[in-house]
């Protein structure tokens, strides 16, 4: 093969993966979405709601990252965004539109990006019907359906009577997962604050169930409660992987990668929120020093850090396509010299 087929092959393999290897936003700063629709995030309109809310852009801001708060979920809103953050849901008014929904699983199917679901326990606030709060789980669960993944909130509550911080409803993580590519996650981050949280399932099949059955590759649990951990019910529904009184140890936080073409999409799963009262951003809470910061800054982290999927199978085709095209030209090229 002469030069000139040589640095036209070398040039087709620069644009066929230039994008990939040198993305044009890797020195742009990551922009983070937090859904703050009107209405929607519990207790975030409250004093408490707005503290956390403050601390959690104040070190968002402190890491180098641009916060955008979004009070509507558009293709329009979500332009731009890297992180999109939602919060645990504050009544039945405040779920997801048809739009929305579809306009987040489109953002998160453009690649590169992270989606952090953040949930509640089944708790029933004096302004809810004691029958059912399943909307807690339902409706961040329309948004892992819509975006491919194999992780689910469970219709439930998490206690935790041996890792807490004072109350059995105030689960401190109890074991961290080390382990492959989770540790970039946990690293440093043992004990995480999940107040009042749900547990997490994963979904199979058509159905949910245990979270270990669909823990893989790209799927892992990050944190769990101790063994003592209980499933608890306080509405009329029923959890839909476990069951109420079970004991066990439990997931509360989850991640996931979710190959979209040529690179992976994210997600970060946790059955307690980052936006709302008494988030898992805590650094203390009733004496127990914790590590929520360190946990979250990593997750981050993990998440705007664009890894590559292995190439579609288009991709694949076209490269086949122009090395078939490369060689028959230069053998025709070749006999016409001879000739």
């Amino acid at each position: 093969m002469n030069r000139r087929v040589a640095l036209f092959l070398a040039l087709s393999f620069v644009l066929v993966f230039g994008a990939t290897v040198f993305p044009l936003s890797a020195q742009k700063k990551k922009v983070v979405g937090l859904d703050v629709a009107p209405g929607r995030v519990k207790d975030l309109d409250a004093e408490i709601g707005q503290k956390y809310l403050k601390k959690l852009k104040d070190y968002l801001t402190s890491w180098g990252y641009e916060v955008k708060e979004l009070t509507q979920l558009t293709p329009e809103s979500l332009k731009g965004v890297d992180v999109l953050i939602i919060g645990k849901m504050k009544d039945y008014n405040s779920k997801f539109s048809p739009s929305e929904v579809q306009a987040i699983a489109s953002w998160f199917k453009q690649g590169g990006k992270l989606l952090w679901v953040g949930a509640d326990s089944d708790y029933v606030e004096p302004y809810l019907k004691p029958e059912d709060v399943g909307f807690k789980a339902e409706e961040p669960n329309k948004i892992l359906s819509a975006v491919g993944s194999s992780i689910r909130i469970e219709y439930a509550s998490l206690e935790d009577p041996e890792s807490n911080a004072g109350a059995a409803y105030r689960v401190v993580s109890y074991k961290a997962n080390h382990q492959g590519w989770a540790a970039e996650i946990t690293k440093g981050a043992d004990k995480v604050l999940f107040h009042g949280p749900t547990l997490l399932a994963g979904y199979k099949d058509g159905k949910f169930v245990p979270f270990d059955q669909v823990v893989s590759d790209t799927c892992v649990w990050l944190y769990r409660s101790s063994d003592k951990g209980t499933v608890v019910s306080h509405d009329g529904v029923d959890p839909k992987a476990y069951r109420v009184g079970q004991t066990g140890s439990f997931v509360e936080a989850a991640a996931e990668k979710i190959a979209v073409g040529s690179t992976y999409s994210k997600l970060i799963v946790t059955g307690e929120s980052l936006l709302g009262d008494r988030t898992i951003i805590s650094e203390e809470y009733h004496g127990v020093k914790l590590q929520g910061p360190t946990f979250v800054k990593n997750a981050l982290a993990w998440g705007t850090t664009v890894e590559s999927a292995g190439l579609p199978m288009e991709w694949i085709a076209a490269i086949i396509v122009v090395i078939i095209i490369v060689v028959v030209g230069a053998y025709l090229a070749m006999k016409r010299k001879k000739s």
